[in-house]
């Protein structure tokens, strides 16, 4: 029973592994990350609501278009 414990504590582990890199990888985890910067820079006040942060992200994309170059 130890082995079958051990290898689902494995398989456990490597899910979440892969889980925050595919979260990484498609940006799902902007707001997280965006939240971690700015309890360490700006501690005194709070971060955007999940809703404004994702309304300003989609805004500054909208105004701020890339040629793809570069």
């Amino acid at each position: 029973m130890g082995r079958v414990r051990h290898a689902a504590e494995e398989i456990g582990e490597a899910w979440g592994r892969f889980r925050e890199f595919w979260r990484d990888l498609t940006g799902e985890n902007a707001y997280d990350r965006y939240v971690e910067r700015h309890r360490r820079q700006h501690p005194d006040h709070e971060p955007m609501s999940e809703r404004e942060f994702w309304r300003a992200r989609d805004d500054f994309h909208e105004t701020h278009q890339s040629t793809g170059c570069c």
